[in-house]
């Protein structure tokens, strides 16, 4: 409502300054040089052609004032204009993610259909892709769709895999949940996982070569015979992790005072 009235009031405004400035323009083909020569000290002392000459150049002065100031308020005009657009164009925008995501957590939801369950993952992928601002709460949903898919032993079912390769190839800024779950023998080089929250999870076997884990909370996880060539666990919350087995090189980077000889890591050599 407010918006609405300073709208009016704007648009109102403008319309005044537009009539007070063609009123302005006929006045300068009429009497009003003549008037404002009058105000001049000199004006008794011109002759009749020198005031012709004079009122046409007082004419000439006022309408490029006018053109000025058309010039200005035209330029203002057109920049409210691309406000307008803009934040319509922002609200469209919103409102095509909103659906979007809407239909996305619509589709993860199809039980008995893998196909549309993998299609919502992908719609979730471009979601967080075109609106980072949705990231975090596609980041719980994909994390709790993969721990509550992820089946007690077997392969990884299709749609969890799709959804865990969503989460693992970018940064969330949060972190995501993984905890407690079954991991064992997955393929996750460059995985992005800085801040996630891995406590429990079995990583037995798993390829981690070049992940990214500064932060993690690894605490308690099953990492024996993982594959950790070039990870970066700086940081990384490693109390009862287990990591006998496990394969690091000279780029993996671990926590500060932490051992990984002390806990069986053994060092590649290729």
């Amino acid at each position: 409502m407010r918006k609405t009235v300073a709208r009016a009031t704007g648009w109102t405004l403008v319309a005044i300054a537009a009539l007070v400035l063609v009123a302005v323009v006929f006045a300068a083909f009429g009497p009003l040089p003549g008037s404002l020569l009058g105000f001049s000290p000199v004006s008794n002392r011109l002759t009749p052609n020198e005031s012709i000459i004079a009122e046409g150049a007082i004419r000439s002065a006022i309408l490029q004032a006018v053109a000025g100031i058309l010039l200005v308020i035209g330029a203002i005009t057109a920049w409210r204009q691309m406000l307008i657009a803009r934040r319509q164009q922002a609200v469209g925008q919103r409102v095509a993610v909103t659906e979007a995501f809407a239909k996305a957590a619509e589709l993860l939801a199809k039980n008995d259909a893998l196909a549309l369950r993998l299609s919502g993952v992908y719609a979730m992928d471009r979601v967080a892709d075109s609106d980072p601002s949705e990231r975090p709460r596609i980041a719980e949903i994909l994390s709790t769709f993969v721990r509550d898919g992820v089946p007690l032993d077997g392969g990884l079912p299709r749609d969890v895999r799709a959804s865990l390769q969503v989460l693992v190839r970018r940064d969330w800024a949060m972190g995501v949940d993984l905890s407690g779950i079954r991991l064992s023998d997955a393929r996750l080089p460059n995985a992005r996982l800085e801040g996630a929250t891995l406590a429990g999870t079995d990583f037995s076997g798993a390829v981690l070569r070049n992940a990214k884990l500064e932060g993690a909370d690894l605490s308690g996880a099953d990492l024996r015979r993982a594959d950790l060539c070039g990870a970066d666990l700086r940081g990384a919350a490693l109390a009862g992790v287990r990591l006998s087995a496990a394969i690091a090189d000279d780029s993996t980077r671990w926590p500060k005072g932490f051992s990984p000889s002390d806990h069986g890591v053994r060092t590649s050599t290729i």
